[in-house]
């Protein structure tokens, strides 16, 4: 199983979560559920993210959406070792064991998951 076709299985439990939420915000207009459960999916993703750096305080996230396949996608900047800033680079979040950053894998592949589950 490829790593896109996990990501797609996973993604169905983030859409379940986004269900839940939505039932949830009795009162609320339509824009303001998805918006809501769109800022919690994000979250999720941002947490999860943050597991896998060296330095999640300083974390800093940007262009993030939900994308086609329910997971949380965008960017994120981070400090190394030596406490530089490595400059932004894509993630993929579908779950804790599933969230993957351009560079945890071979470009092609991951670039073959951002087209499957961000665009």
């Amino acid at each position: 199983m490829t790593f896109s076709h996990t990501l797609r299985w996973r993604g169905a439990g983030l859409l379940a979560m986004a269900a839940m939420l939505a039932m949830v915000g009795c009162g609320e207009t339509r824009a303001q559920k998805k918006q809501r459960e769109a800022s919690v999916i994000i979250s999720m993703g941002e947490k999860y993210v943050r597991e896998k750096i060296r330095e999640p305080a300083s974390a800093q996230f940007r262009n993030q959406f939900i994308g086609k396949g329910g997971a949380p996608c965008g960017e994120v900047n981070a400090k190394d070792a030596f406490g530089a800033y490595l400059g932004y680079q894509r993630y993929i979040s579908v779950a804790r064991e599933l969230t993957m950053l351009a560079q945890d894998m071979p470009h092609d592949e991951f670039e073959e998951s951002w087209r499957e589950m961000c665009k």
